[in-house]
């Protein structure tokens, strides 16, 4: 078990190491730059000689854009190693730490509701097309679900956008909160914070629980031919309890699997639903950074984003072994290899097996 969390977390750093390298050489590869953005906008402001320009963009930048990139990668791996990811090359006043974790909250609280909902959406979903395929109410769902599915998240936030925060004026359509209430625990503050996450949140919610619905359905399909399934059904439960009772939940572990690693990738944020909601979630600002050249605050985003969804598939590494002990030990890897497709009876591995004995496995 030891030597087993000890490959995951040397992987799990490695992981991060590799990451963090290649971000830092692609962003450098981007065309253009922080320090031609500043330029163009001295520029602009005109009054100032060339000479007086590049003085001014060096002490705003606080950094040397002309030292080779070697020499910017290993400080940049220095800076990290100390918790210093720097200062935005925009609003050189402005830590990315600072950024960040204004940012992170919003997201977690946006994003993490919505695949919350979107996920049990999904599981509920995807068990009633998988058990009730051939009624009304299974292809209904199916039809439902694959036109959702098609439908890429933009779209729904413009029209959610147009209908009911600018035609109606139903909801806020920009923000997290009103500007004229003051941030706290307060009834105010909360309402308004909740009014303006609702957009956001279905736009979200509409095209992300299909995905889940469907991988969901999947899994009850391989569940079927169970004998387990069988046998209560021989019982004569009734077929709302088998649904409930046996399909639903045997059916949920891949489906908790796939959440965790989700839950990684959340901190992301939906690049476009904040975008155009100007919600300030670190997709919102990792877009502002990318049209700006601002490399910190980019770094900064990927460098969040790839430690948390790495943490989150190696909690889900450090699970598994929970469930099915086979995993840590050579035998158990070995034996695993003559798994039977559940339901199917067909050998994936060596080994003459009967699909009875591969159903009960």
């Amino acid at each position: 078990m030891i030597s087993y969390l000890a490959r995951r977390l040397l992987v799990a750093l490695l992981t991060i190491f590799v990451v963090v390298t290649i971000s830092f050489f692609m962003v450098r590869l981007m065309p253009g730059n922080a320090e031609s953005y500043l330029e163009n906008q001295l520029i602009q402001q005109g009054g100032l000689s060339s000479a007086q320009i590049q003085e001014r963009v060096n002490a705003l930048l606080g950094i040397e854009p002309k030292a080779p990139l070697w020499k910017q990668y290993f400080q940049y791996l220095r800076d990290i190693v100390h918790g210093n990811l720097g200062h935005s090359m925009i609003n050189p006043s402005t830590s990315v730490l600072h950024v960040v974790g204004n940012a992170l909250p919003w997201t977690l609280f946006s994003v993490g509701v919505a695949l919350l909902i979107s996920f049990g959406l999904g599981v509920v979903g995807g068990t009633i097309m998988a058990a009730f395929a051939d009624s009304f109410v299974g292809r209904f769902l199916t039809l439902v679900v694959s036109f959702l599915t098609a439908i890429p998240n933009y779209l729904i936030a413009i029209v959610l956008l147009y209908l009911i925060a600018d035609r109606y004026h139903l909801l806020p359509s920009q923000g997290a909160y009103s500007v004229d209430t003051s941030p706290g625990f307060n009834l105010p503050f909360v309402g308004s914070v909740l009014s303006h996450s609702v957009l956001p949140i279905a736009s979200y919610v509409i095209t992300a629980w299909g995905g889940w619905a469907l991988s969901m359905k999947g899994c009850v399909v391989n569940t079927l031919g169970a004998d387990y399934v069988r046998a209560a059904e021989s019982w004569g439960l009734r077929r709302r309890r088998v649904t409930q009772s046996y399909l639903g939940r045997n059916s949920m572990l891949p489906m908790v699997t796939s959440l965790a690693l989700s839950l990684g990738f959340m901190v992301g944020g939906s690049v476009f639903i904040e975008t155009y909601f100007s919600y300030p979630g670190m997709g919102f600002y990792l877009i502002q950074a990318v049209n700006s050249r601002d490399y910190s605050t980019m770094m900064g985003c990927f460098l969040v984003i790839t430690v948390s969804v790495v943490v989150a598939n190696l909690a889900v590494d450090l699970f598994y072994p929970l469930v099915d002990p086979r995993i840590v030990s050579p035998i158990g890897r070995k034996q695993s290899e003559t798994d039977i497709d559940v339901g199917s009876g067909v050998v994936v591995g060596p080994g003459p097996v009967s699909a009875t004995s591969g159903a009960a496995r």
